[in-house]
């Protein structure tokens, strides 16, 4: 009786699984960068010089506000956590972190940004994190019309290790011409 069972459990367990594979082959990511509207988006590359390098990816539940801005070349987005009270209602904490993206002179080496304490190689991308200001992460990328910047995601009211800034850090692409 045994024996006939075990082809029932191995095809049992084969379609769960098959199920599963196809739940996560189907399954949406929502990238960080769509959290600012089209518009904000188009509006920020503007005045960044035609480009716009934002995270993909955030910390769970981190989402922007509001508040993006480009100050004297330097783009500034703050991402804030919120928590879910109970469904369709969620409430804002003071948990945020800083993502930034300034001008660099080509020449200038990457390390040289910031006192580096740690080095990673995250998503094919090498990040530098620091201790400094409560905890930074950066990298450097030159941009499609030669123009060299550092991504940096830093402390403003969340404490991650470096390798959480690092993570969001590592995630960063211009988004200028996606909708």
């Amino acid at each position: 009786m045994f024996a006939t069972r075990q082809p029932l459990i191995a095809l049992a367990a084969a379609a769960i699984g098959a199920v599963f594979l196809a739940g996560v082959a189907t399954a949406k990511i929502t990238p960080a960068w769509s959290y600012l509207s089209k518009p904000l988006r188009t509006e920020l590359a503007a005045k960044s010089g035609g480009v716009v390098y934002l995270p993909a990816r955030t910390p769970l539940f981190y989402r922007y506000r509001g508040g993006a801005k480009v100050t004297d070349g330097v783009l500034t987005v703050t991402f804030t956590n919120r928590v879910r009270i109970r469904q369709g209602l969620w409430r804002w904490t003071k948990q945020s972190f800083l993502w930034q993206v300034r001008p660099i002179a080509r020449s200038r080496d990457c390390t040289t940004w910031a006192p580096v304490a740690q080095t990673f190689q995250m998503s094919g991308n090498k990040v530098y994190g620091s201790d400094a200001n409560g905890g930074e992460a950066w990298r450097c990328v030159v941009d499609r019309h030669g123009t060299a910047h550092v991504l940096v995601a830093s402390h403003a009211g969340a404490r991650f290790p470096l390798a959480g800034y690092g993570f969001v850090v590592a995630s960063g692409l211009d988004v200028s011409g996606r909708s």
